[in-house]
């Protein structure tokens, strides 16, 4: 339980950390970037593969982990926007429900058992993303376009989950997942660095020295995310079906708590009813389903 208990506990700080980088005013785009070179030199440094930054190229994973990098950093930018125009709240729910995406494609492609608790639960969840969106705003055209944010958020959370369930199943041996993440950071690491000396060079923009601490304290805590997920998963004390759902309505609670309590952030009727929802749905797909097996 150690390894659950790190990961709910570290992911609440990453979603915290959004929320502090925008109430200090700090380049959330130069951050995420400083973020991605210190993950991905994580990855590489404490892996027991094979596998360095050298010959990453000539893995059969190679290409998966490309097109997740570009994700990878067009996700957390959104992320982070979310974070600071809507809260901490609407950005977590967001991500936490894609988790119904890799679990409506392992019913679907996996021969994983369907039930009416799983059909359940995912309609509850894209209702609740729905929900938890929808916040007060006096220009009309911000109301009608809130809802993009955490869409974009849901949708890349949930194809990033998949992808990466489909690369353990069929494409990573037991000691490359560390250096297949930081291929993945080092990808999305060098996308950014493109647009960013486009816009230091082109456009003539600042780069802000103190974008540097933010992204290494923020590389630090989004490698954790993964690397103790990955440890709780490894540790079969759950199957993945049940770990993840409980491990997302943990952080959901947690930070739903911290963005209200700390931060003082107002939800409205229809996003408590979302946050409710999205718990039902979490609970649904992973607790009901345990408590059943125990049976």
């Amino acid at each position: 339980m150690i390894f659950l208990s790190l990961s709910i506990f570290i992911s609440v700080l990453f979603g915290i950390s959004f929320k502090l980088i925008a109430i200090k005013k700090i380049n959330a785009f130069q951050a995420i970037i400083v973020n991605y070179v210190v993950a991905g030199s994580l990855g590489f440094l404490t892996t027991s593969s094979h596998v360095t930054p050298i010959n990453a190229f000539e893995q059969s994973w190679f290409s998966v982990a490309i097109g997740l990098g570009i994700i990878f950093i067009g996700s957390l930018f959104v992320i982070a926007e979310t974070t600071a125009k809507l809260g901490i709240s609407v950005a977590q729910v967001a991500n936490r429900m894609a988790v119904v995406i890799p679990i409506t494609v392992a019913i679907i492609f996996y021969g994983d058992s369907i039930t009416p608790f799983k059909i359940i639960g995912i309609v509850l969840a894209i209702i609740a993303v729905y929900l938890v969106s929808h916040k007060q705003h006096n220009d009309v055209t911000a109301q009608k376009r809130a809802w993009l944010f955490p869409l974009i958020i849901f949708l890349c959370g949930g194809i990033i989950d998949t992808t990466i369930n489909y690369a353990q199943r069929h494409l990573l041996s037991e000691t490359d997942f560390d250096a297949f993440l930081s291929t993945i950071f080092s990808t999305a690491f060098l996308i950014g660095m493109m647009v960013l000396l486009y816009q230091l060079i082109i456009k003539k923009e600042r780069f802000e020295l103190k974008s540097i601490p933010a992204g290494i304290l923020l590389g630090i805590i989004n490698y954790g995310t993964m690397f103790f997920i990955i440890k709780a998963l490894n540790s079969k004390l759950l199957e993945a079906s049940t770990l993840f759902p409980i491990n997302n309505l943990s952080i959901l609670t947690l930070s739903t708590f911290i963005s209200v309590i700390v931060f003082k952030e107002k939800l409205s009727k229809k996003n408590w009813l979302g946050i409710a929802l999205s718990l039902i749905a979490i609970i649904i797909l992973g607790i009901i389903p345990l408590m059943i097996l125990q049976k």
